[in-house]
């Protein structure tokens, strides 16, 4: 569900690299292919530095038993409600997503607060951990919740965790199929004033051994992007909590995946667009994750508007990631046209992003013709849905 190409670049480290248009993330933007050679041996920051680097700022904001959240984004004055208040929850594998949670953040003026626990995903099941982990992973979890039904204030909670992870099976359910049904259990329960959940895919993994030879090609004066990179099936794990998402099929509930701006079709890149991916081999790096921010905006800039689109949820959900961006994105800028009364009464940003939505999905069209039926899913349908869009 990722939306809207036209973002402003977020905010960033002093570091004069940091602020070049195609930096980071940007660079793999399906759809505005930002390129910058001067890029090519950029590593930043050094995978030294990004061990280091502490996740994006955080304050703390009182505690439970357990519980340690802190607040960040934007604040609001102690005297004033705080509503529409963000919320990302889970384990270390949300607290990597931090940086990007900000920029929406900022953008949208909101609040956020952090609540996260290391190797506690936020969930109606057992983690496989020494028994007295395990028992304050429960109590963690009781604690999330109970804060959620006391602060009224967070209307959206974003949540990503550890794909990996094995737990305790319950009857007649593997381990795949005990987490499905422990996300869409907890999440049922949530209160009523959450209006938006939003799961943010697990990220691909790096490896010990793709860092040592980013510094080996850093060293060289070699591209370590491609020579370090790793299969796409190795690298990415398939991700409960998405396919929980999918079943419940619930206008609440949304998966947000942005793993093509760290892979192709075929690897995954511990390097992308001059900024060093990984602070491990388990953690993406804060400066990686802020650039990140924009497109998590774009996608759930797209969930937030899905309701006024007049876009059929059905058809869509068969489009690529790439695909559904372009789509929304046409579809979005042609409500915008329709409300204002026709192109002459908005602005010129209007017709010049629907135009390159436009043509990244004409392309896209010669792209399947040419390649007929293959992969997945059935590629003439794809082909079909996005022609229909393009003559509508």
């Amino acid at each position: 569900m990722l939306l809207s190409a036209a973002v402003p670049a977020p905010s960033a480290p002093r570091d004069p690299v940091t602020q070049r248009p195609c930096f980071g993330a940007a660079s793999r933007d399906p759809l505005t292919h930002c390129a910058d050679p001067s890029l090519r041996l950029t590593i930043f920051p050094s995978p030294a530095d990004a061990l280091l680097e502490p996740n994006a700022p955080c304050v703390p904001a009182g505690r439970t038993s357990l519980l340690y959240p802190c607040a960040f984004g934007v604040r609001r004055a102690a005297t004033g409600a705080a509503t529409g208040t963000l919320a990302l929850v889970g384990d270390s594998h949300a607290s990597h997503w931090r940086a990007a949670v900000d920029v929406i953040a900022e953008r949208k003026g909101q609040p956020a607060v952090s609540i996260t626990r290391s190797r506690c995903p936020f969930i109606n099941a057992t983690v496989i951990m020494p028994r007295r982990d395990r028992i304050d992973c429960r109590s963690w979890n009781r604690e999330v919740m109970a804060y959620l039904r006391s602060h009224r204030e967070v209307s959206t909670l974003f949540l990503s965790e550890r794909s990996s992870a094995r737990f305790v099976t319950a009857p007649g359910r593997d381990s795949l199929e005990t987490q499905v049904a422990g996300y869409i259990s907890l999440w049922r329960s949530l209160p009523a004033t959450i209006e938006h959940v939003v799961v943010i895919r697990d990220t691909p993994r790096g490896s010990t051994a793709s860092t040592l030879c980013v510094q080996r090609a850093h060293a060289a004066k070699r591209a370590a992007g491609p020579r370090c990179s790793r299969s796409r099936a190795q690298a990415l794990h398939t991700d409960p909590a998405v396919i929980a998402a999918q079943r419940m099929r619930s206008p609440r509930v949304h998966a947000i995946d942005l793993s093509n701006f760290f892979c192709d079709a075929r690897r995954c890149f511990p390097v992308v667009g001059g900024a060093f991916v990984y602070k491990d081999g388990d953690h993406i790096s804060t400066v990686f994750a802020r650039t990140l921010g924009p497109y998590l905006l774009r996608a759930y800039d797209a969930i937030l508007r899905a309701p006024a689109t007049g876009a059929p949820a059905g058809p869509l959900d068969g489009l690529r990631t790439d695909e559904r961006a372009a789509a929304e994105c046409l579809i979005a800028e042609r409500q915008a046209v329709a409300q204002a009364g026709g192109w002459q009464q908005v602005g010129p940003e209007h017709l010049q992003r629907a135009k390159l939505c436009r043509t990244w999905l004409e392309l896209r069209v010669l792209q399947l013709a040419a390649l007929g039926i293959s992969g997945e899913r059935n590629r003439r349908n794809r082909y079909v849905l996005i022609l229909e869009l393009l003559e509508t």
